[in-house]
């Protein structure tokens, strides 16, 4: 059977109707959000079974800090060299074993306890092993989803794509707090995470089964729609699938202004975004003094509005751009969405009533992604045939952010109150957007090269 592609090929132009392009690449788009999504389930399940796994073995709020920070460790350390491995031999095997990897970790939390009973070390430090294992596997996505929308995406797509994925993080954040919550409540929270592990393995069959690399090796791809994402990547009769980036160029990456901008101030967007993703529920439980349900559902509210609004500010980039250029698109909506988010969360972090506050600061994790969303596009921007590990060297930077803060967090909860730590997160969310300043996304490295 012959795919369209090859079809369109074979026969006479006089005899052809210009054909509407396939819109395969919607449907790669709409799977890599649930690779996100699911990814994201695999995260935030422990900040939400975190609670019931402090009580049960009487774990501290800097332990279970602790906790947090080994996921994130071996997800800051392994994210450039699985974005360099996916750079050199594409995104679908690399996706495929990283998420096998995060998949059986997050199983693995159900055997913690006796893991730490067979092999004598406490249980504290078991937690935190199988967890660095899991950000180990975890690592390889966000860069690895960041070049399969540089392949699939045309240049008028991109930031509509790059939020897209982070709507896929929003979507699963949204679900996961009181699906979790309920999960526990019923069956407890070894059963949480079974599931999560299930919902992995499911994902993984589907990306390996219907995703290629290149939308050029896609059977349902057909000529029209490569026109589309590629219109000008005919070099010299060279399938795109059979180039992949021969050497990735990090000293042109470490010497370049705009690439120290881009990371220092994805370094401060992960700081703030790991305040919402590691310690609101504990915040809702903690300081608004809501229960279990209750944080659960407002746990739930700040991922839908990243979701919703994470597409919005990729949307709002790429308009901007098309009257005016992508850098001044991609830092105006940098700017604005750290701006409004710094706004958000400061006013709703200092106001005493619960039911206006947690909106505010819920819609202060939306505009935050409202931003991120153009980081992940600038990745692709400054370095398209290398994005993998450009996006790989921005995570890992953000994810130390995250490590920070949930070190600093925790911290300053305990020895100051949650307002204070909250206070922090507003100068750093503004810290980022300052950073943004640098990033010129209208010159690719690789364009300088030339």
């Amino acid at each position: 059977m012959k795919s369209p592609l090859q079809e369109n090929r074979s026969q006479p132009d006089s005899l052809v109707q210009p054909p509407k392009a396939t819109r395969v690449r919607w449907v790669v788009m709409s799977i890599v959000m649930a690779i996100m999504a699911v990814t994201t389930l695999n995260r935030l399940n422990l900040s939400v079974a975190g609670k019931y796994i402090e009580a049960e073995f009487s774990f501290s709020t800097i332990s279970m800090g602790m906790i947090f920070g080994a996921f994130l460790w071996g997800y800051a350390l392994f994210q450039i060299p699985w974005g360099y491995v996916c750079d050199r031999i594409g995104p679908r095997r690399t996706l495929t074993a990283s998420i096998l990897c995060f998949a059986i970790g997050s199983g693995a939390m159900v055997l913690v306890p006796k893991f730490a009973a067979a092999t004598g070390i406490s249980t504290l430090a078991a937690f935190r092993l199988v967890r660095f294992l899991t950000g180990i596997g975890e690592a390889a996505v966000s860069s690895n989803v960041t070049r399969v929308i540089a392949s699939w995406t045309a240049l008028r797509e991109r930031g509509f794509a790059s939020g897209l994925q982070v709507c896929g993080l929003g979507l699963g954040g949204t679900l996961t707090p009181i699906a979790i919550a309920w999960t526990m409540v019923h069956w407890g929270w070894r059963a949480s995470f079974a599931i999560s592990a299930s919902l992995a393995f499911l994902v993984v069959a589907v990306w390996h089964w219907y995703v290629t690399d290149w939308p050029e090796e896609h059977p349902r791809v057909n000529q029209a729609e490569v026109k589309l994402i590629h219109p000008d990547e005919s070099i010299k009769g060279v399938p795109r699938f059979q180039r992949t980036a021969a050497n990735v160029p990090w000293a042109k990456m470490l010497s370049s202004i705009s690439v120290w901008g881009l990371i220092l101030g994805y370094g401060c967007q992960g700081y703030a975004f790991y305040v919402y993703y590691n310690w609101f529920y504990f915040y809702a439980v903690k300081q608004r003094g809501l229960d279990i349900m209750h944080a659960a559902a407002w746990t739930s509210a700040p991922f839908f509005a990243m979701a919703v609004l994470s597409p919005v500010g990729g949307w709002f980039s790429d308009r901007i751009a098309r009257v005016s250029d992508r850098r001044t698109g991609r830092r105006v909506a940098v700017w604005m969405g750290m701006g409004v988010a710094a706004l958000l969360l400061y006013v709703g972090n200092h106001l005493s009533v619960t039911v206006v506050a947690l909106p505010m600061i819920a819609l202060a994790a939306g505009f935050t992604m409202f931003a991120a969303a153009n980081f992940w596009a600038a990745c692709i921007d400054l370095a398209p045939s290398s994005s993998a590990s450009m996006s790989a060297l921005m995570n890992t930077i953000g994810s130390l952010g995250g490590v920070v803060s949930s070190a600093v967090t925790a911290s300053v909860a305990v020895h100051r109150g949650w307002s204070h730590a909250l206070d922090l997160a507003v100068v750093v969310t503004l810290g980022s957007g300052l950073l943004f300043t640098l990033v010129d996304a209208n010159h690719s490295l690789e364009e300088k090269a030339t």
